[in-house]
């Protein structure tokens, strides 16, 4: 069974600048990364050698890189045709995918395994994970209070000063039809 993580209101990090550059939270992630990655369930290693450039453009910073390995061998996202597709349990989703897979859940005391942090197992970047909330729900990609929630959480937990929550819907490339939130670092 995987790991739990009590979210905690009143340590939350609202700071971009801070001395500490892990805490508890970040910790647990990157221990439950570095097994996953021990373990072999990626689709394929990070190249951690990979050559980015930003592009700068008045107050847009864009960050391009080339990850081959992501283009070849990530799951081919379904055609959705339309961003309100309702839900498919018969298709590949998240409550198909290896508990090994689920790095942690991140709870209250009320909510146990209601916000799941799990691996994208096609990453752009080390400790590129995927926030899944109330899986059990089997809810479309749609963007929802309790998403945006669970994405800020997240952040507030962590000391990380360049952590990136973003949302993909479907017609952007979303892979599956479930409710979730990527995270990634920048370092």
């Amino acid at each position: 069974m995987w790991k739990h993580f009590k979210f905690d209101p009143t340590s939350a990090n609202f700071s971009y600048r801070t001395d500490e550059k892990f805490n508890e939270f970040d910790t647990l992630l990157r221990c439950e990364w570095d097994r996953a990655v021990t373990q072999g369930l990626f689709t394929f290693q990070i190249d951690h050698h990979a050559k980015y450039r930003i592009l700068d453009k008045g107050n847009l910073n864009y960050v391009i890189q080339l990850n081959p390995s992501r283009y070849e061998k990530r799951r081919t996202p379904y055609p959705f045709e339309n961003v309100n597709t309702p839900f498919d349990k018969n298709k590949f989703n998240f409550n198909k995918i290896k508990n090994d897979e689920i790095l942690f859940s991140l709870d209250n005391e009320q909510d146990k395994d209601k916000y799941l942090i799990i691996i994208n197992n096609s990453p752009i970047r080390p400790y590129h994970v995927l926030l899944v909330p109330n899986r059990e729900l089997e809810q479309p990609q749609i963007l929802t209070i309790d998403c945006i929630l669970f994405g800020l959480q997240f952040v507030v937990s962590s000391a990380h000063p360049y952590i990136l929550v973003g949302f993909n819907s479907l017609c952007g490339y979303a892979s599956m039809n479930h409710a979730s939130l990527r995270v990634s670092t920048v370092d």
